[in-house]
C-alpha cells in the first residue's frame, strides 16, 4: 500500500493519519486537519450519537473494550478501529417500509391464520426476495405481532423528517435495535451516517474519564436487556446477523479540552439512574451537540492563535420582538462563531507557506511543477490544469487558488455543521426576516441542568458554571467577563442583561429546576440527582 496519507501537512500537534483511512473522495485536506474526517451537517445529534453506539455496541458484542484509548509508541498512535452494524433489514422493513401490518390487524377478519396469510400474500407481491414467515412462530398471533411492531415504531428518532426509510432509526436501546445506513440494494453508503458519530466515539475515548464512561454505559444500557431490546429481536430476521462493516475515521488531536468535557457531561448523565435510560438519551444528544459544536470553535480558536478570547454563546431568553439589544448581541455573536472557521483554513495555509518547504518550491527553478506537486500531496488538492509546466500558474498563484478554493462555502463544509448542530439542540433559532441568533429550548436548559447541578447550586453560581464549561454567556456578571470587560460599557444595556437573566431563572422554574427562598436567594436544583431508582416507565419519550 502507497503512504499517501503519511505526506498530508497537518495541524500543530495533530496525529499522523493512519494509513488504513480511506481518502478516494476527499478533494481539499485543509478542513478535515483541523477537525477531522469528518464532522459531517447533514447528519443530526441523534444520528451522531446512534452512530457512536454503533461501535460500543459492536465491541460489546465481541467482547472488546469499549475503549482503550490512544496507543503510545515514540508517540501517540490514532486507534485504528474496525467495527460492524448489524443490517437488520427484517426489522427495518417492518418498522419503516410496511404499510398493510396496520391495516390488515385492525381490518375485520377474525381467524388469524387468514391475517397471516394475507399478510405474507401481500409481502410475496411487493417485496420480491423477501421472507417473513419466520415471524408466524415467533408470536402468539398476528395482532401479538403487529402490536410489537407499532410500539417500537414509538422509539423512532427525528420521526418527522422525511429520509428515505433504510436511513431510519429507532433509539438506541440495545443490539438489535441498531441499523446501517444503507442503500436500496442493502449496502451500506453512509447518505446521512458519515462518519460524526465515530468523532464523538474517538472523543470519548481519549478522554481522561474514559473508564468511567465505558461502566456506566455497560450497567445501563450495552450489558442489559430491556424489553424493547427482546423485542426487537424477535422481530428480526436472519440478516440480523448479517454486518456492513467500516473503519473509524480521522480525528487529529490525541488531547483535547473537549473530550474531558464531554466526559464530564456522559458521566452526569448515565449516573441519573432514576431516570430511565431511554429518556436520558435525549438530554444525552443535546449534551454531545453542544460539546462537538463547542469544539469546532476551539479547534478553530487554536488554529488561528490570535490572542483573543473565544467569542461566547450569547443567549436571547427574553425573546422579545424586534431588533432589541439583547437579540442583536446574540445574533452577532453567531455571525462571528460562522466566520472562526474560515480564519482557521486561512491561518493553516498561512503556517504551511511559512515553512523551509515551501519557500525551497518558491527558490527553486521547477518551482511550478513543484509547487503543483507538493500541493497534491500535502492537500490533494488537484485542480484541472495543462499538466505541461510551462503554462501552470507561478507557485505564489497556486497557492492563492488553494486559499481561495478553501474560502468557498460550497456544499458540505464544517461552518454549516456547526449551524446544523446548534440548531438541532435546541440552541439555535431562525426565523424568516428576524435573522439567525442563540436562542435556547426548554429540552436544551433541562439537558444542562442534568448535566452540572448535583445538589442545590445557588443561581448565579450556575450562570458562572454554564460560562466556564460551555462558555454560554446569560446575564451582565458573565457578559462583562466573557467580553473582558474592566471598564466601560457593556454590548447591551444594564437593565435588558438583567432581565434577560431574570427570564432564564423564571424559564427554569418553570420546568422545575429553580426553588427560589427568597428575594435574594434563588437555587438551580436537580430533583432526579440522587433519588432512589424508581419503576421504569412502559411508554418511551418520543425522540
Amino acid at each position: 500500500m502507497a503512504a499517501k496519507n503519511h505526506h498530508l501537512q497537518l495541524a500543530e500537534g495533530a496525529m499522523r493519519v493512519p494509513e488504513t483511512q480511506k481518502m478516494g473522495s476527499v478533494k481539499l485536506w485543509c478542513e478535515y486537519a483541523i477537525w477531522g474526517l469528518l464532522f459531517y451537517d447533514d447528519q443530526s445529534p441523534w444520528l451522531t450519537l446512534t452512530e457512536c453506539m454503533h461501535i460500543c455496541f459492536d465491541r460489546k458484542r465481541r467482547s472488546l473494550p469499549i475503549f482503550e484509548g490512544v496507543k503510545q509508541a515514540e508517540a501517540p498512535q490514532h486507534e485504528t478501529v474496525a467495527y460492524g452494524i448489524p443490517l437488520n433489514n427484517q426489522l427495518r422493513h417492518l418498522l419503516f417500509r410496511d404499510k398493510e401490518i396496520s391495516r390488515i390487524a385492525s381490518g375485520k377478519a377474525a381467524d388469524d391464520k387468514a391475517k397471516w396469510a394475507a399478510w405474507f400474500a401481500t409481502v410475496d407481491r411487493d417485496y420480491e426476495g423477501l421472507e417473513l414467515r419466520n415471524l408466524q412462530g415467533s408470536f402468539d398471533s398476528f395482532q401479538a405481532m403487529a402490536r410489537s411492531v407499532e410500539l417500537l415504531r414509538t422509539s423512532e428518532i427525528e420521526a418527522f423528517t422525511s429520509k428515505r426509510w433504510t436511513s431510519r432509526h429507532v433509539l438506541p436501546l440495545g443490539s438489535a435495535m441498531v441499523f446501517p445506513d444503507v442503500n436500496s440494494e442493502n449496502s451500506l453508503d453512509r447518505k446521512f451516517m458519515r462518519r460524526t458519530g465515530e468523532m464523538l466515539y474517538l472523543m470519548l475515548n481519549r478522554s481522561s474519564r474514559a473508564g468511567e464512561v465505558e461502566a456506566l454505559l455497560d450497567a445501563r444500557l450495552l450489558g442489559t436487556n430491556s424489553v424493547w431490546n427482546r423485542l426487537a429481536g424477535r422481530l428480526a430476521g436472519p440478516d440480523s446477523d448479517a454486518d456492513a462493516n467500516t473503519t473509524i475515521g480521522y480525528l487529529p488531536m490525541p488531547t483535547h479540552r473537549s473530550y474531558d468535557r464531554l466526559a464530564d457531561d456522559w458521566v452526569a448523565l448515565l449516573s441519573l439512574s432514576s431516570i430511565p435510560v431511554e429518556n436520558v438519551l435525549d438530554p444525552l444528544e443535546r449534551v454531545s451537540g453542544l460539546i462537538q459544536a463547542l469544539y469546532i470553535l476551539e479547534r478553530a480558536q487554536d488554529t488561528v492563535r490570535d490572542g483573543v478570547a473565544l467569542p461566547p454563546f450569547f443567549l436571547d431568553v427574553v425573546g422579545a420582538t424586534g431588533n432589541n439589544a439583547i437579540r442583536k448581541l446574540s445574533s452577532n455573536q453567531y455571525k462571528r462563531h460562522r466566520t472562526l472557521p474560515f480564519e482557521a483554513a486561512e491561518s493553516f495555509i498561512d503556517a504551511f507557506a511559512a515553512s523551509d518547504e515551501w519557500k525551497a518550491v518558491l527558490a527553486s527553478d521547477a518551482g511550478r511543477k513543484e509547487a503543483a506537486d507538493l500541493l497534491a500531496k500535502r492537500f490533494f488538492w488537484s485542480p484541472q490544469r495543462n499538466p505541461n509546466p510551462d503554462t501552470m500558474p507561478s507557485p505564489e498563484n497556486q497557492l492563492a487558488e488553494l486559499r481561495a478554493d478553501t474560502q468557498r462555502a460550497k456544499g458540505h463544509h464544517i461552518g454549516a455543521t456547526f449551524h446544523n448542530h446548534v440548531k438541532q439542540i435546541g440552541l439555535l433559532r431562525t426565523a424568516r426576516r428576524a435573522g439567525t441568533w442563540y436562542a435556547p429550548n426548554d429540552a436544551f436548559l433541562e439537558a444542562l441542568v442534568l448535566s452540572n447541578v448535583t445538589t442545590p447550586m445557588e443561581f448565579g453560581d450556575f450562570l458562572d458554571l454554564l460560562m466556564r464549561r460551555y462558555n454560554i454567556v446569560v446575564g451582565p456578571e458573565e457578559t462583562r467577563t466573557a467580553f473582558q470587560i474592566t471598564s466601560g460599557a457593556l454590548p447591551a444595556p444594564l437593565a435588558d442583561l438583567k432581565e434577560n437573566e431574570r427570564r432564564l431563572e423564571e424559564r427554569l422554574r418553570v420546568l422545575g429546576f429553580v426553588d427560589r427562598k427568597s428575594d435574594d436567594c434563588a437555587f438551580v436544583v436537580n430533583p432526579f440527582h440522587d433519588v432512589e431508582q424508581t419503576a421504569g416507565t412502559d411508554e418511551l419519550v418520543h425522540a
